[in-house]
């Protein structure tokens, strides 16, 4: 009886140590069970999204997420198995909590962490070339402009009710133009989400970038919507146009005023239009000289950034392309029109609709400077961080519903979650994000 005894205490002290070691021991594993079950929900993230836009985001809201945890974890924490046997790791959930507002993609702070991540992924490994190489998913529109009129749509989109229609060229030169390493070779996130936008969105002027196979993009000028933010394809690449016009020709205007050897030829040219136009003040004329001038230089900058080429932000001598001889032709032309309609003559700066102005472009000496693109990099850089973040929400959007599927929201997708249970009495928290992971 007394060796009886002994045994039973023996064994039941085995028990109770065994039962404490299950429950300490059961603490870590539900503690790894439910990290993993967090990764798990964070690995369904949508492929789609991330193949065209490098973008890790889940669709999901606060039920469903915590469905998924209860089914994840279940699977490793079920009691079940032979008959009688003992299960020496109890782990008994009695509460289980999501948050996922702290994480919407929608969020632009959110967002833009993830286009952060996927730019320096692109500029690491070099992909921004091939991003735009062979483009497999055209514009919705090829060879349309396209405009949103669904208002179901507008009312849906990130950017509803931002204000803002883009930075004007007047705004631009008033706030000091950017050196072209600060625009092309910075290192903040304004110049990452720039390149982000150059590498994934598509503009008037170059190779459409890859999209998953089927998808489509409903703006053939992505670049210059995230600029302007008109819901018109074609408004947005002729304000785009007509900033940049603006531009161009007050820096050309710049520029033709200090350089020497071309104010010498206007001089020689107000010489001999004075006989020509006897009774037109000579400083009239020599500003109207200028002011053609400058316009045939602007116009023949559009007409060369249109074909591919570089126009120099500022010019030097070897960057200027056109000569002094074609100006009498259009001076002549002008006040000639203007004196036989006895109206007001038209302006002769409106490089876009002056017929004077046509001719075939002309390349200069040096052919070094910016190309449409980097025009666009430009203008980017004076837009608002919150502008170019919205809008490329905007744009995700709209060309996930025309190419994914119709229900496809920016704010039904989140970038990682926060979860807390109560396991066995004690409380446990988690915080997991893409961006941690």
């Amino acid at each position: 009886m007394f060796l009886v005894m002994i045994l039973s205490a023996i064994l039941l002290l085995a028990g109770v140590l065994i039962q404490a070691a299950g429950l300490s021991a059961g603490k870590s594993y539900g503690d790894i069970v439910f990290q993993a079950a967090g990764r798990s929900l964070l690995s369904e993230y949508d492929g789609r999204l991330y193949a065209d836009y490098g973008l890790f985001a889940m669709r999901s809201d606060e039920e469903q997420a915590v469905r998924k945890l209860s089914h994840y974890s279940d699977a490793s924490l079920k009691t079940g198995g032979r008959a009688g046997a003992v299960w020496l790791l109890p782990c008994k959930v009695t509460d289980l909590r999501v948050r996922l507002s702290d994480f919407s993609l929608l969020d632009a702070g959110a967002f833009e962490k993830q286009v952060l991540n996927d730019i320096k992924y692109i500029m690491v490994n070099n992909l921004a070339d091939k991003l735009r190489a062979a483009p497999s998913a055209p514009s919705a529109g090829a060879g349309e402009a396209r405009s949103i009129n669904n208002q179901t749509i507008l009312n849906g989109l990130p950017s509803k009710g931002l204000g803002g229609s883009g930075p004007s060229a007047a705004f631009m030169l008033a706030a000091g133009l950017p050196s072209a390493g600060e625009i092309l070779n910075g290192g903040t996130d304004a110049f990452l989400v720039t390149e982000y936008i150059m590498a994934r969105f598509a503009h008037a002027h170059a190779a459409v970038p890859n999209l998953a196979s089927g998808h489509a993009r409903f703006f053939q000028n992505e670049a210059e919507y995230i600029i302007i933010g008109g819901r018109d394809d074609a408004e947005n690449l002729k304000n785009v146009e007509s900033r940049l016009r603006l531009l161009r020709f007050a820096l050309n205007e710049v520029f033709i005023h200090s350089d020497g050897e071309l104010t010498s030829q206007v001089n020689a040219l107000v010489s001999s239009l004075s006989a020509v136009f006897p009774l037109l003040p000579v400083p009239l004329l020599r500003e109207l000289i200028y002011a053609a001038w400058v316009a045939v230089e602007t116009e023949n900058d559009m007409k060369l950034l249109r074909a591919g080429e570089n126009v120099a932000l500022l010019k030097r001598h070897g960057n200027w392309a056109t000569e002094s001889k074609v100006i009498p032709s259009i001076i002549v032309a002008y006040l000639t029109s203007a004196s036989n309609s006895n109206k007001t003559p038209p302006n002769i700066k409106d490089t876009s609709e002056n017929a004077a102005l046509r001719m075939n472009a002309v390349l200069p000496r040096d052919a070094s400077g910016f190309s449409y693109g980097d025009y666009l990099r430009l203008f980017l850089f004076f837009t608002s961080r919150e502008n170019k973040l919205l809008r490329c929400m905007d744009l995700i959007q709209i060309n996930m519903k025309i190419g994914y599927y119709e229900a496809f929201l920016i704010r039904e997708h989140y970038v990682g979650l926060r979860y807390e249970l109560v396991m066995n009495g004690d409380s446990y928290s988690y915080r997991q994000s893409y961006d941690a992971e």
